[in-house]
């Protein structure tokens, strides 16, 4: 199911109304759990105080008794009744609090995955007293109860639109907590300083701040380290969700759209002899060596009056500006002109691989111009018969997790939010040990403090704006 996806039933207008922590809900929220269309199964899930007293009536185990007599966490097998009428045939399971995704009681009716029959159970659930659940409702139900923090929160949505292997396992990282325990950490070394500061405050006489100086240095050094290192992954972090932004560039018939077409596997873009085919850039996504790539095919740069092509030519020189990484397509069977010249000097070579295509047609197994690459990593390859594919697999992981174990075992940073927020901690805490380095007064430094504090907060859900965390869960599908 994709984030943000409208669910099967009308949903009540209106903004997700956010509630303040310590918060317990009085009603219980009802929706389909599984993605609109038919189905093999589908679910329909409840929480709230009331989720068993709803769902009992409507169920009868086929060996007797009733749903709220069977044991928590145990599959029951039965049937929906409506009217004394048969509606579906289900498991059902029952959740006790808190030990449920949302720690409230949860029950679950797993039915037939046809449409009708979903809408007609949960219609009949929210006849009994349910309500239909907002987008992300669950989830924040989850949040606001003290399950997860905000960062798990984010690692929820980002499991159910993951496109990558590379992208779920950090998303799966993120989900068991590794932002979060890092983030504690933290705060619990600055809230140490701080309390040393505090008491400095409190009692002058003693000048605690000066008699443990060294100690409060170090801890806010080890800080500021620990936070200048998390800021540090936050541009592997959002590549590793969102994906690579990847321009294919060349000039007009060197194979970009047959590079193109290789990556996806499948004929996406038209190939044909005729240069200038592709008159404006031409955006998919796929998964190549692990790691999502947001692949550009753009039109051939060259010089050209054609007004048509000039536009097509500026769409691809900003999709340059803006890519990751650019893959620069060279034809391997012809020599370098003064555009493929222009074309190396237009990328930077750290974030560009140089194909040497049509390796199929060359009469060696280098080009003869290939000492003009020298600073920019090559590969030789032919998109149309797919030699050299599997190295441009290779180089993309490895180029895009070139430091895969230091990544998938530690903290990552994984959206802006996390990242500005981190800076601001940052900046707060350098802040303090200027401030100390300088004399200033305890007071300043209690202030530097609790800003580092606070954004520190920020980053799992403890002080942030409520109209933040409404966009945050407004994005999720409902039932999740």
């Amino acid at each position: 199911m994709q984030a943000g996806r409208p669910g099967p039933s009308p949903v009540p207008a209106g903004k997700v109304k956010v509630v303040p922590m310590n918060w317990q809900s009085e009603d219980t929220i009802a929706a389909i759990a599984t993605p609109f269309g038919v189905g093999g199964v589908g679910m329909i899930r409840l929480s709230g105080p009331d989720a068993v007293a709803i769902a009992d009536p409507l169920f009868r185990p086929a060996g007797g008794g009733s749903l709220a007599g069977a044991d928590s966490h145990r599959m029951v097998y039965g049937w929906i009744h409506a009217d004394g009428e048969p509606v579906d045939e289900v498991l059902a399971v029952w959740m006790k609090a808190p030990r449920s995704y949302t720690r409230e009681d949860v029950v679950e009716f797993h039915c037939h995955g046809g449409p009708l029959v979903l809408q007609t159970v949960l219609e009949l659930v929210c006849r009994a007293g349910a309500r239909l659940a907002r987008p992300g409702e669950f989830t924040q139900r989850a949040f606001f109860n003290g399950r997860i923090d905000l960062t798990q929160v984010e690692a929820v949505g980002d499991i159910v639109s993951a496109r990558s292997r590379a992208g779920l396992r950090v998303s799966a990282n993120q989900l068991r907590g590794r932002l979060h325990q890092a983030i504690s950490e933290l705060k619990e070394e600055l809230a140490h300083v701080a309390a040393l500061v505090e008491a400095g405050i409190d009692f002058p006489e003693e000048d605690i701040v000066l008699a443990n100086r060294e100690e409060i240095t170090g801890r806010l050094s080890a800080g500021k380290s620990r936070l200048a290192d998390l800021v540090a992954t936050a541009e592997r972090g959002r590549i590793l969700r969102e994906g690579l932004g990847t321009a294919i560039v060349g000039k007009p018939n060197v194979g970009k759209s047959s590079l193109l077409n290789a990556l996806l596997r499948e004929n996406r873009a038209i190939v044909t002899e005729i240069p200038g085919t592709t008159r404006d850039t031409l955006e998919e996504a796929t998964e190549v060596g692990g790691v999502m790539l947001r692949l550009i095919d753009t039109a051939g740069i060259r010089r050209t009056e054609d007004r048509v092509e000039l536009e097509g030519i500026a769409r691809s020189r900003k999709a340059i500006e803006m890519a990751d990484l650019v893959l620069l397509v060279l034809d391997g069977t012809a020599p370098l002109d003064a555009d493929d010249e222009a074309l190396l000097a237009m990328v930077a070579p750290a974030a560009a691989l140089v194909l040497v295509n049509k390796r199929d047609l060359m009469p060696g197994p280098a080009a003869p111009w290939a000492e003009r690459l020298e600073g920019f990593e090559s590969l030789t390859l032919s998109a149309l018969t797919g030699a050299g594919m599997e190295a441009l697999e290779t180089w993309v992981r490895n180029w895009a997790l070139s430091d895969e174990r230091p990544l998938f075992e530690h903290a990552l940073i994984t959206n802006l939010r996390q990242k500005q927020a981190a800076e601001k901690a940052l900046d707060a805490v350098e802040a303090a040990l200027g401030g100390l380095e300088q004399g200033v007064g305890d007071e300043l430094l209690a202030v530097d403090l609790s800003r580092a504090l606070a954004a520190l907060g920020e980053i799992v859900g403890e002080t942030t704006a409520d109209d933040l965390l409404e966009r945050i869960f407004a994005e999720f599908c409902i039932g999740k």
